[in-house]
């Protein structure tokens, strides 16, 4: 008796794209989205425009930008400073504060202080993920993924 032939075609990236999970598909989106709304109890609140700032850039969830220029130093939590100044900034007669233009802060060992803390506070998606945020991202794609 003569043998069978038998192919199968499995196209990989057609079955990646069918539940959404290419970059930037549907689980993608469902996952940034889920980073942001998640991380909103976690993120240093004063008046709200670092919350306010979160975005998503193509796959990536970003905080501050042009708008928010603080963003960079409440991540990492720590004070930085004006090498020859000494301090962070200076108060102006408005009521806000001020460096100087132009000069590069220095890190300091100085902790900043948050409102809100312990909850809200630096690194905010990691503090977000270890606490119950992770098994809720994995939830949210997986409910994107079965649709």
């Amino acid at each position: 008796m003569g043998g069978r032939d038998y192919q199968c075609t499995f196209n990989l990236k057609d079955c990646i794209n069918a539940f959404g999970l290419e970059e930037g598909g549907r689980v993608q989106q469902a996952v940034s989205n889920a980073v942001l709304r998640l991380s909103d109890d976690f993120i240093p609140f004063d008046e709200g425009a670092l919350r306010d700032s979160g975005h998503i850039e193509g796959t990536d969830v970003v905080w501050g930008g042009g708008a928010i220029k603080y963003a960079h130093y409440v991540w990492n939590g720590i004070v930085y400073e004006d090498p020859l100044l000494h301090c962070a900034g200076f108060e102006v007669k408005d009521g806000g504060w001020r460096s100087r233009k132009g000069v590069q802060k220095v890190p300091t060992n100085r902790l900043l202080e948050y409102q809100g803390a312990p909850e809200r506070g630096p690194y905010w998606v990691p503090r977000m993920l270890q606490n119950g945020g992770l098994e809720r991202i994995e939830a949210a794609a997986r409910e994107e993924a079965g649709k």
